[in-house]
This record gives structure tokens, sequence and C-alpha cells, in this order.
């Protein structure tokens, strides 16, 4: 591996040549992100924000917290509107939605200034990529797996489960309704379209569904209804939380109320901050579903082509690439990085939770609809309706699947005429 100091010296020198705007004048960077909120990101973008600083004098890096609740609604009339910051945070189905409407700066020539090999990224940097140019830098990459409390499962007299058999009896085993425990958490109150997709999104991969394919509608394939015939049954029988926020359960998991949830590897400094007795018999496997598929989401940043300080901003993003930073989103983040290769041994020799995301996200797939990632965020809210409508009207999987079909069949058309 190249020292840093060696990789930064090469990647300014490479950098000062480009005929880009002036590197010297002094800029504030705008970067709001609901990011700069959280335990596992704040720590690792304070420090790159640190160390970009130091390297560029009299320029400075603004960050600014926004809810997560309210922010990419905002950033993207921001950005629609000719009105937006320098830096843009984007999950798989805004980067789509963003180069599809010409809205973000190619970034090719900053990657090849700093020397880094757009191959050397991770798999799903796909979605940032079009017509052989590459307009995001992925900062992380959330592929889900089971975390498991092995305090809880010892207590049952269980092992951590293998097979989807395994998996439905340890779910029934670990629920305690006297101690409020739960054998498994996931999402279960209506509300937040965006949230409930993410959520139930890994559970349908891993019966082999999902509610794309290949850009058509695969809500009524039998692998997607089995998923929603399971998540039913968890909801009716009340073997997981029900009514609450997706942070009031995850809190439950730090609390040692829940014995498996099935999210990505940030969860862990939520885990480590919150509970330490949790954390000391924190693990984690493969999601034990029939299929044994995953998702994953990929956070990426980029530089609208409004931007203000858009050479600056581009700047900023690439130093992100540098093995300094991206060691820190493996050892304080707790996540994987947007460049293979830069997880270090040591760290998931002392977190052996971590293996099982390690693995997960070389293979797993993007949670945005398959084919259709641009039109995410107007797809999550149809296949949300109809599966709350499941859960909370007492209409059964395969009517909800049948009338899921024909409104996303009708949203494609829709698409297709404008």
């Amino acid at each position: 591996m190249k020292t840093v100091l060696s990789r930064v010296a090469v990647a300014a020198a490479l950098l000062s040549s480009l005929a880009l705007p002036d590197p010297a004048r002094a800029a504030d960077i705008t970067w709001p992100s609901h990011q700069w909120g959280e335990a596992n990101n704040a720590p690792v973008m304070l420090e790159l924000k640190r160390r970009f600083e130091q390297e560029n004098p009299g320029n400075t890096v603004q960050n600014i917290t926004v809810p997560q609740a309210v922010f990419f609604d905002k950033q993207f009339a921001d950005i629609a509107a000719g009105n937006p910051a320098d830096v843009a945070t984007m999950y798989d189905p805004d980067i789509r939605a963003y180069i599809e409407a010409d809205l973000l700066e190619p970034l090719d020539a900053y990657y090849a200034a700093a020397g880094i090999a757009i191959d050397t990224l991770i798999p799903t940097r796909t979605l940032a990529q079009k017509d052989g140019k590459i307009y995001g830098v992925p900062f992380q990459i959330n592929a889900r797996a089971l975390f498991i409390n092995e305090r809880l499962l010892n207590e049952a007299g269980l092992q951590p489960p293998r097979t989807f058999d395994e998996f439905q009896a340890a779910v029934r085993k670990m629920r305690q309704p006297d101690k409020v425990q739960f054998g498994y958490a996931t999402v279960s109150k209506p509300g937040n379209a965006a949230v409930f997709y993410i959520e139930i999104a890994p559970i349908v991969a891993g019966f082999g569904g999902g509610f794309f394919k290949d850009g058509k509608p695969n809500a009524t394939a039998p692998e997607t209804v089995a998923a929603m015939k399971f998540i039913k049954s968890l909801h009716d029988q009340e073997l997981i939380p029900r009514g609450m926020e997706i942070n009031a359960y995850r809190q439950l998991f730090i609390e040692g109320k829940v014995g498996m949830y099935a999210t990505g590897a940030f969860f862990a400094a939520s885990v480590a901050n919150g509970n330490k007795d949790t954390f000391a018999h924190l693990n984690a496997i493969p999601l034990p579903l029939p299929r044994g598929k995953t998702t994953a989401i990929t956070v990426f940043l980029g530089v609208p082509k409004a931007a203000k300080n858009k050479d600056l901003a581009a700047r900023l993003l690439i130093r992100m690439l540098e093995d300094d930073i991206q060691t820190r989103i493996v050892t304080v983040g707790k996540t994987v990085p947007g460049r293979v290769g830069m997880i270090p041994e040591s760290f998931v020799a002392d977190n052996k939770w971590f293996k099982a995301f390690e693995q997960a996200a070389l293979t797993a797939t993007s949670y945005a609809p398959q084919g259709a990632e641009q039109y995410g965020a107007e797809i999550a809210k149809i296949v949300v309706e109809h599966i709350e409508g499941m859960l909370f009207s007492g209409l059964s999987a395969d009517e909800a699947a049948q009338r899921l079909q024909k409104a996303l069949d009708a949203f494609i058309a829709s698409k297709r005429k404008t």
C-alpha cells in the first residue's frame, strides 16, 4: 500500500496541472448532510474536513447538519432549482435520478489526476457511471447482514441460525412478551416510505424476489409474494415490535431486548456507544433466508453542475479516497469504504461481527428497483403504500401483490408516455 503522504503529494501535483478554476482562491465549500449528525459518520467526515483545510489553507468546509426526514427532498429541490450546495449526498436511486437529469459534474479528470483507477472502487460504483463517465465518489457501502445478540441466543439455548427454519424457530423462541423481548425486529409503522422500503428490501431479496426485475414490475413473482407473506406473519403474530419508529426498535436492540436485526455495519457504532454489554455480545451472520441473497445501500457524494465551488468540492471528495480516510471509514465509521482492499485485517480480527458485512458487500445487489433505479423514490412510495395496506388493513399478501403489480405497471406506463 502506498503511503498516505506520497499519494497526497502525487495527487496534489497532478491536480494542480488540470485546466480547472484557480484552486488558490479562498472559498467555503458547503456540505449539508444528515450524516454530520450520525455517530459513525460524523467523526470520519470531520477528520476529512480537518485534513483538507490543513492541506488547502484559506479554504473551509462548511459542515451543515440537516435532519434526514427533510434532507433528500430539500437537496433535490435546491439542485433542480439551480441553487445547490457544493456537495450532494446521494443513495443508489438518488444518484441515478440526478445523472439522468444531467445535474451532476463528471469527476473523471479528478480520479485520473489522483491516480485512482475506477475499477478499484466497490462494485456498486456502476450506479454512478453513464456513457463512460463517473459522476460520484462512493463514500461507503452498507450491505445488509444479520446482527445477533449472542447473549440472548445463548440464554434461549440457541446457536446462530444457519437455515430459514432455524431462523424462524429462533425468532419465536426468543420472543418473551413479559420481558418486552423480541427475537427479531424490522419496520412495523407506516409513515416513512424511504425507511420502510430500505428495511424490507433485504428480506425480499433473501427470498429471491424483488419489486422490479430488468426494469419491469415483479411484485407477483412467487419469491416476492413469499417474502411479503413472511413480513405479514411477523407482524400479525406480534413477533416484531409493532408501531415503532426505526430508532425506537434499534434502541431496543441496543438495550438487549432484541435478538436479531438486519441492517448495515454502521449500526455497530451505535451499539458500541449505547450499550457496552450488548456490544460485547455482538456478532453478525449472513441473512439465513431461503435464497441467501441480500441488498446494499451505497452512499455516494457528488458535485452539482451549478455548484459555486465545483473544483474545490471535487478535490475534497477525491481526498476521501486516500488511504488515511478510507481506513477511518472502517475503524471509526465501522463500515465498508468506497475503495476495495482498504479494510485492515486487524480490525476484522478484533471485530468478529464485521466479517459478515465485508463478505456481503462483495455480492449484495442495490436496494434500488432493478432497471428502474432513477425512479426509486417514487416506486418506494407505491410499494410501501401497498405493503402498509397488507399489514394494517387486513389485506392478504396475494391480494396486496396483485394490486401492487397493477400500480407499478401503471406507473411505468406513465413514464414511457413522457
